[in-house]
């Protein structure tokens, strides 16, 4: 799949997800699979014409060595013609795997507290910058220090579904490209799905984002409100270390680095340009003033930066280990959708964790000369 088309699937499921349409959410997730399915069995088609049959080569290609269980597993998937009617579940590995991949190709998720949850359901986190050790006498107020420190969040509240299309060729095969298709499908699936989530999540059937205010309620449909944005004139030493100050908690907290999330178009026009210095051998070096780590996404507006404190953001993710047929995609020929979903909850650990800022009015940067 070439990247262009790539990039353009990924922003329809964006657009979808954040407009709230299943159908067309379902449509382009299934379009991204088959995408996926078909490059694949064209790279399997060129290496076995190529003779391209060493391990080392298949592992470079992102076809690995399967355990015993996951041989087994898939092997049974492809003499049952499919996951229908197959009862085992998807061997742990598999899962930690997708996870593994995820987070080496995501600088996102590297960034923030994401957890792979497995099988638990509850996962208790810190909050806010509440201290739950004190001194003093032992008494009932030691409860209830305890519970103003800690939140217990549901990890099974909200569910991310990535649509599987299996042709008879894909299964033909065999287990290990198999394993590398699914492995692929719900790494994208997670990707731009848990993306738009950590960003701009409402907190109705899905986690809270960084964007959302926590502590201004919810409208009549569940959903948190968006922060209000707070203009930056420009990218100058005082605005930079004035966004440290503001997530220092009017001074309660030390900051470290500072996560500063960004539209790409932003990173090009205003933030790379502002900080690439011309020193006086001739070379242009990026260089900014404060510790900060800034990434790309799609999932911020053109005109915004998110920043905050990455780790104060929680994101914790499981999987249903299962695969069944889809009754939400219909039946193409010679291929069987299937469907399988990961178990997702989270949100900042507190409302001054992260801040949004509206750039739109910031000059765009202009290396020094």
């Amino acid at each position: 799949m070439k990247n262009l088309e790539q990039n353009d699937m990924k922003q329809n499921i964006s657009n979808a997800l954040e407009n709230g349409d299943t159908e067309a959410t379902t449509q382009a997730l299934t379009a991204m699979a088959e995408g996926i399915q078909q490059n694949i069995l064209n790279e399997a088609q060129n290496m076995v014409d190529s003779q391209m049959v060493d391990r080392q080569v298949l592992a470079n290609r992102g076809v690995h060595t399967l355990t015993k269980e996951e041989t087994n597993y898939y092997n049974e998937v492809i003499d049952n013609d499919g996951f229908a009617g197959v009862e085992k579940l998807v061997p742990k590995t598999v899962i930690n795997r997708v996870f593994e991949d995820l987070v080496k190709r995501h600088p996102l998720l590297q960034e923030i507290t994401f957890v792979n949850t497995t099988g638990v359901t509850q996962w208790v986190v810190k909050k806010g910058e509440v201290n739950p050790a004190f001194w003093g006498k032992l008494c009932d107020d030691i409860k209830e220090k305890i519970d103003e420190g800690f939140e217990t969040i549901d990890m099974n509240l909200y569910k991310l579904s990535a649509f599987l299309p299996v042709c008879n060729a894909m299964l033909e095969l065999g287990p290990e490209w198999l394993d590398r298709y699914i492995r692929a499908v719900l790494g994208e699936a997670m990707s731009i799905g848990l993306e738009e989530a950590i960003i701009a999540g409402t907190g109705k059937d899905q986690p809270i984002g960084m964007t959302k205010d926590l502590n201004g309620g919810t409208n009549g449909e569940g959903e948190y409100q968006d922060k209000e944005a707070v203009a930056l004139a420009d990218f100058t030493i005082e605005s930079l270390y004035g966004i440290r100050a503001d997530l220092s908690n009017g001074g309660e907290r030390s900051v470290g680095q500072v996560l500063l999330v960004v539209n790409p178009n932003d990173y090009n026009r205003k933030i790379a340009p502002a900080f690439t210095f011309l020193t006086a051998g001739g070379q242009f070096v990026y260089n900014m003033p404060i510790d900060a780590k800034v990434i790309e996404s799609n999932a911020v507006e053109e005109g915004t930066m998110i920043a905050g404190l990455a780790k104060n953001y929680f994101l914790g993710v499981g999987s249903e280990q299962k695969i069944l047929v889809s009754k939400e995609v219909r039946f193409i020929e010679d291929e069987t959708v299937y469907l399988t979903r990961m178990l997702a909850n989270g949100r900042p650990q507190d409302n001054n964790s992260f801040i949004v800022y509206d750039i739109s009015g910031a000059e765009d940067g202009e290396p020094t000369p």
